[in-house]
């Protein structure tokens, strides 16, 4: 691993059918090589370099802007109407000396908080999208003038919430927070009686930038998903990744809080998946469903991987104990986050797409992924 051109160590087979292990090379003519190690075979396989299999695009720069916050009489008045309306009133609300242009709309991930940014309202009301049914949530809404300046008053209100009008959306899509491109609902899970979409850190936590209530999106940015008009949950754990090439991560992995009303659990092609899942074995034949490359099957080429991923400018990261899947063509930028199952109808849980070159994928043993967050597959349609 040390070798400049090296890209992974893992267990598969060589060219007679007994294993062997693989050294997965960035590029051809890494010099040094050995024949075996210890008595074992040992075979050099060019994958090229794993990348997290995202593709973010650069942001136009933005002009400055006034900072100034609006100049506000007083606090204003907001009443929580209806279940899904809350009315806001500024007693001394008299253009242009008090010209807002719309209202930032906070809500408490709990009845007491932390509060996050939900929507952007009208300067007459707001109508609740919410995540899920009958629950009581705090709000806070400030007003905002025609430079993007929240005013330093603001308005609090309470309200019950009840189940968006929006459909449950599919797995396998488009998806991802607001600061991605987009990768890929995997699957739904649950535990303690709640159900979280499941995809990866990259995906929904933004490589360890994001905030634990930050909203997640379907689609994804880059398919036209915006904030938070596409929200259908919000980012409540995920596993910090360690930027290091001597790390040992095991999975690039996040959960959101959903609901049933915002998130199914099946795809549009194989289904549900099953929730028994299966360990990974060199020649077992998977599928998955990604928002990339749809629906695609492969085999698995390798075991207990050992490889180091690209995750661009927030750096390099070593993983252990990796599954490796062939061939190239099954997954793509995009694809991050898919749920890798076995291809048969079973569709039995085995990895979670991450990573990949053009010619292989990389992925994390699903059921490390899950005893990390303590949840477990759910496909109770």
């Amino acid at each position: 691993m040390a070798k400049e051109g090296v890209a992974g160590t893992a267990i598969g087979l060589d060219e007679k059918g007994g294993y062997a292990v693989l050294v997965l090379l960035e590029r051809p003519g890494v010099p040094d090589i050995p024949d075996e190690a210890e008595g074992v075979p040992v075979r050099s396989v060019v994958t090229g370099k794993f990348y997290a299999l995202d593709k973010p695009l650069a942001k136009p720069s933005k002009p400055p802007r006034d900072n100034t916050p609006p100049a506000v009489p007083g606090p204003p008045v907001a009443t929580a109407v209806s279940s899904n309306q809350i009315t806001v009133d500024w007693p001394d609300y008299v253009p242009p000396v008090l010209d807002l242009s719309h209202y930032h709309v906070y809500r408490a991930i709990t009845s007491v908080g932390p509060y996050i940014r939900v929507a952007d309202a009208t300067v007459s009301y707001y109508s609740d999208n919410v995540l899920a049914p009958v629950i009581t949530y705090s709000y806070v809404i400030t007003g905002v003038d025609k430079s993007g300046n929240e005013s330093k008053y603001s308005a609090e209100a309470s309200a019950t919430t009840r189940a968006p009008t929006r459909s449950a959306t599919l797995i396998g899509v488009s998806t991802g927070h607001p600061a991605i491109t987009a990768g890929t609902i995997g699957c739904r899970v649950t535990k303690n009686d709640k159900v979280y979409a499941l995809s990866n850190n990259h995906v929904y936590a933004n490589m360890n930038k994001a905030t634990i209530g930050d909203n997640v999106l379907q689609p994804g940015t880059f398919d036209g998903g915006a904030n938070p008009r596409d929200a259908i949950g919000v980012l409540a754990e995920f596993k910090p990744i360690t930027f290091s090439r001597f790390a040992n991560n095991t999975i690039d992995a996040a959960i959101a809080l959903c609901s049933p009303e915002t998130l199914g659990c099946a795809t549009a092609t194989y289904g549900a998946p099953g929730t028994m899942t299966v360990a990974a074995t060199v020649g077992l034949a998977v599928k998955k469903q990604g928002r990339t490359t749809g629906l695609t099957t492969g085999q698995v080429s390798a075991t207990g991987a050992t490889v180091t991923v690209s995750y661009g400018s927030a750096g390099t990261a070593r993983f252990v104990n990796q599954i490796v899947i062939t061939p190239g063509t099954f997954s793509a930028g995009g694809d991050s986050g898919s749920l890798i199952v076995t291809a048969d109808d079973s569709n039995n849980p085995v990895g979670l797409l991450f990573a990949g070159s053009d010619t292989h994928t990389i992925a994390n043993p699903i059921q490390l992924v899950l005893d990390n967050f303590g949840v477990t597959i759910d496909n109770v349609q």
